[in-house]
């Protein structure tokens, strides 16, 4: 049914648990997978005047997250057996890139955790997961 499906990764616990039921797709399906973690440093720009040390220690701490994201899903697969690629994608407007690279790969399925926000933090946050499924081109599963 499904041959590659896309893994958007920040590494938090709702993303672990879309990291466990793509893999579990996958292994099912015989589907490779896409992993990505995407890191936008626009949000810290427009708030701080984009300046000095601690841009450079926010963007050091978002790759760091990244990477230990996309490590963890990647050893995920492998001990499934699940063929997986991974990429940290540095650009602004997370769900417009996973839209975007989902549309770019041949990806026929999204898979991605929902922090679940509400109220005043949704109003001012947004929902990643909830701009992913408006602008997917792709079915959109997102996991809570």
């Amino acid at each position: 049914m499904f041959k590659k499906i896309l893994l958007p990764t920040d590494g938090s616990s709702t993303a672990e648990r879309a990291v466990a039921l793509a893999v579990d797709m996958a292994s099912r399906y015989g589907a490779a997978l896409e992993i990505i973690s995407v890191i936008d440093p626009a949000p810290f720009i427009s708030l701080t005047g984009g300046g000095g040390e601690a841009l450079a220690y926010y963007l050091d701490a978002a790759e760091e997250g990244a990477n230990k994201g996309i490590a963890s899903a990647l050893a995920a697969a492998q001990k499934a057996g699940v063929r997986s690629e991974s990429q940290v994608l540095r650009i602004h407007g997370p769900a417009q890139s996973i839209a975007g690279h989902a549309e770019a790969k041949g990806c026929d399925l999204i898979v991605l955790g929902s922090h679940g926000r509400r109220g005043l933090d949704a109003l001012l946050l947004g929902s990643v997961a909830q701009k992913v499924l408006t602008l997917a081109k792709v079915p959109v599963l997102v996991v809570k």
